[in-house]
């Protein structure tokens, strides 16, 4: 029997998919590539940032000739605020957001999120690791800091909770590396290929780091058990903090049910609702139907979908035969 967390439309949260960390996204990059130019004279800080935020490459640039023509106006915390929304609202898109891993910000402070990932393979197989990941006013310029609220076990993760993000950015490039990259380095973090490559300068927890070189019998233990420790009723089911909106809630059996029927019914919907359009479409172009007609027999099977909501009462965001618990 396959269980599944779901969270509330109430809490905004939502099933995001990602690829891989080494993608760029050009949709983020063209949001955040603005120059602003005056005939002022500009600081080398700013001359510095100007030349991150332009298309013209560092080598093109005439610094005595920009310091007469060029300066960037301070950006105004509202449009930092909009940058950071934009770069939010684009986790929905493939390649941000990795699987597994769902985030939202703070009821109270939009550079706070909070997310929870779900780790089904290799030695924390089964845990639901809750974390904060802190974004500085400055940010792009600087990283965002990233503290797991569960008990941890890992090399990365130092005694307060905090993630050394170091082996991946060992220099944090403003405009190029993003908070979703940071995400599915996050969810890396838990792959046997990203433990195995390992430095120890960048592990602040030096005995599981030597554990997992010397002794991997008693790491794979006491890594199982921090995954346990993670899905305990007194863990998974705090609502700590109060601003955390990602919140835990049990579910019954037959409950489970109903949700893993609906989400097979709407799947089955799907793959017909294809085949019915892909089949009008082919009417189209052989003059058996006209335009209109199409987009009303087009209309019509999306409104026949939509009929089967999931997500009316309760979002599914993840099925997992190991979990019985649910986010609400």
């Amino acid at each position: 029997m396959t269980k599944g967390p779901y969270v509330s439309p109430s809490t905004g949260a939502r099933k995001i998919g990602g690829l891989t960390s080494s993608t760029r996204s050009p949709n983020v990059s063209n949001v955040f590539s603005h120059v602003r130019r005056v005939n002022q004279t500009a600081p080398s800080l700013q001359q510095n940032r100007l030349r991150r935020y332009s298309s013209v490459t560092a080598g093109e640039w005439d610094d005595e000739d920009m310091n007469s023509k060029y300066t960037l106006y301070p950006v105004s915390e509202s449009y930092k605020k909009y940058e950071l929304m934009t770069e939010f609202i684009n986790l929905k898109n493939p390649d941000h957001c990795p699987l597994g891993l769902y985030i939202m910000p703070s009821s109270e402070n939009f550079n706070i999120w909070y997310g929870v990932i779900f780790v089904h393979q290799g030695y924390y197989s089964s845990g639901a690791f809750k974390f904060r990941v802190a974004i500085p006013e400055a940010y792009p310029e600087y990283p965002p800091s990233v503290t797991f609220i569960s008990d941890m076990f890992h090399p990365l993760i130092d005694s307060g909770g905090n993630l050394s993000l170091s082996q991946r950015f060992p220099t944090w490039r403003p405009c190029e590396d993003y908070i979703f990259h940071v995400l599915h380095y996050i969810k890396n973090i838990f792959k046997k290929t990203v433990l195995d490559r390992l430095m120890e300068k960048h592990c602040p927890q030096k005995e599981p780091y030597r554990l997992y070189r010397t002794d991997i019998k008693t790491f794979t233990k006491l890594a199982k058990q921090c995954a346990e420790l993670s899905i305990s009723e007194s863990y998974i089911y705090d609502h700590f903090p109060e601003d955390n909106m990602i919140r835990f809630s049990p579910i019954s059996e037959a409950k489970c049910d109903i949700f893993k029927s609906l989400i097979l019914k709407k799947t089955d919907m799907n793959d017909t609702l294809a085949e019915t359009m892909s089949n009008h479409q082919k009417d189209f172009e052989k003059g058996l139907v006209d335009k209109e007609s199409l987009k009303k027999l087009e209309t019509d099977a999306i409104d026949s979908l939509d009929k089967i909501d999931v997500t009316k009462d309760t979002a599914i965001i993840n099925v997992d035969e190991n979990n019985d618990y649910v986010c609400s």
